[in-house]
């Protein structure tokens, strides 16, 4: 099977997972293919980044709206600029100590248009000075396996996205 083949195979799995329609028995096989499309996405993303440590999880640039509630300090709205398996990176006014956690509801696309909010906790990973902002990236505190799989089903979408035109 050629990789138009797959991906048109996986975009059909994919969309009746969306829909609530993939039959039980097929979802083996969708989670196999899931894999597959992940490993294979990753590795293209990481073509030319030689000399760099290479990312262990599929990251796309995204932007979706975002709510932080630091554990210390005040509550922020942002956009994300981009989004990964293992946490996400947004623009804000002031920087925030690495290891600082908080609370975010994260609004991801839902069906039909709407949003899918998904929450949990978030630690602050990176914070560096971007422009007059600063660029404050975060990893899931132990995501819920349902958040989880929204995401993950998000990030598909996303990536599903740039190769429609294709199929």
């Amino acid at each position: 099977m050629g990789a138009f083949e797959f991906l048109a195979e996986f975009k059909a799995l994919h969309d009746k997972v969306k829909n609530g329609t993939l039959p039980t028995a097929d979802r083996p096989r969708y989670e196999m293919a899931r894999s597959q499309f992940a490993r294979m996405v990753l590795v293209a993303q990481q073509l030319g980044h030689t000399g760099q440590t290479l990312r262990s999880s599929l990251r796309m640039a995204k932007m979706l709206k975002v709510e932080l509630r630091p554990d210390e300090g005040e509550p922020a709205r942002g956009s994300t600029i981009d989004l990964a398996s293992g946490g996400f990176a947004v623009l804000l006014p002031n920087g925030l100590r690495v290891g600082k956690k908080a609370g975010f509801t994260l609004y991801l696309p839902g069906a039909g248009g709407g949003t899918a909010p998904i929450s949990g906790r978030v630690v602050v990973a990176s914070s560096r000075p971007q422009t007059s902002l600063f660029r404050v990236s975060f990893h899931f505190d132990n995501l819920e396996p349902r958040a989880a799989e929204q995401l993950d089903v998000a990030l598909i979408d996303a990536v599903l996205e740039r190769f429609a035109h294709k199929m």
